[in-house]
């Protein structure tokens, strides 16, 4: 059976999922439009995608699936284009790492029946000539459905979703937010706030730089990130963000009194929990 799915946006994410769909053995046929379109034409060369569309228009009414890759900023306004193009039957849904405003903003349009939302992992390199099918390999895939998503709707999706070979993960957008402030955006802050600071101490022979190695590598590399992409993250995201790194500051705050009383057994028993707790996580 032949499934339709248009992509509105075409970077890193799009075409991860486009390159799985198609390496999948099903039929998928694929369209997408972005802002750039040069991707896109690549992306048809490469066979990953089957028409390039150079915009947002009557042409996705026939698709089964439409899956927002943009910006969360301008997400809403493709809803707003969306609501009266799609079909009975399609799922609308996205790749926003912030779930809270997109939900709201379909529960204004009346749109609840017709979007289940899907967050996704990315990486700190962008653009669709990064994008490998090998990205959505056992990756973990969250989805956010609706008041109004049908067991049927969550079916199709979560097939879509082993089809990518990666995991679906059924998760109130709520939780989601408040998680993902957690253990995405704020250790996103918390890296470039790092690269920062070296940045201001090293000295004029660049010493701190010269010298940097494993674990401050490991601690910054998200720092690489786009910085228009973080930008509108912690925008929507910013009531559990802010909340989170207040209790982040506590911690830290903690630790440097304990370390300027050089309070005995402190730092073996934090780097005890931490380590107890970082074994736990599953692989």
């Amino acid at each position: 059976m032949d499934c339709k799915v248009g992509f509105i946006g075409f970077g890193l994410i799009a075409g991860s999922i486009a390159h799985a769909l198609k390496e999948s053995g099903n039929n998928y046929n694929i369209i997408a439009t972005s802002r750039r379109l040069e991707p896109v034409y690549k992306a048809k060369e490469d066979g990953v995608v089957d028409d390039v569309l150079d915009c947002v228009d009557d042409r996705f009414a026939n698709c089964d699936f439409i899956i927002l890759c943009t910006p969360v900023i301008t997400m809403n306004d493709y809803l707003k284009q969306l609501k009266d193009i799609v079909k009975s039957g399609c799922i609308i849904t996205d790749v926003g790492s912030v779930k809270t405003s997109i939900h709201n903003t379909v529960k204004e349009l009346d749109m609840e029946n017709v979007f289940i939302g899907g967050p996704m992992a990315g990486s700190e390199l962008t653009g669709y000539a990064n994008s490998s099918s090998a990205i959505m390999k056992n990756a973990r895939y969250v989805i956010t459905p609706t008041s109004k998503t049908t067991n049927e709707q969550l079916e199709r999706f979560k097939a879509l979703v082993y089809d990518m070979k990666a995991n679906p993960i059924v998760m109130d957008y709520t939780i989601h937010d408040k998680s993902v402030a957690a253990i995405s955006h704020l250790p996103h802050l918390i890296s470039t706030a790092l690269v920062k600071l070296v940045s201001e101490q090293d000295d004029n022979d660049k010493h701190m730089q010269m010298l940097a190695a494993g674990s401050f590598r490991d601690m910054t590399r998200v720092a690489a990130s786009s910085p228009e992409m973080w930008d509108q993250i912690c925008a929507s995201n910013s009531e559990d963000i802010s909340v989170l790194l207040g209790d982040y500051i506590d911690i830290l705050s903690e630790i440097k009194k304990n370390i300027d009383n050089k309070t005995p057994g402190y730092v073996n028993e934090l780097f005890e929990m931490s380590r107890e707790y970082k074994n736990s996580f599953r692989k």
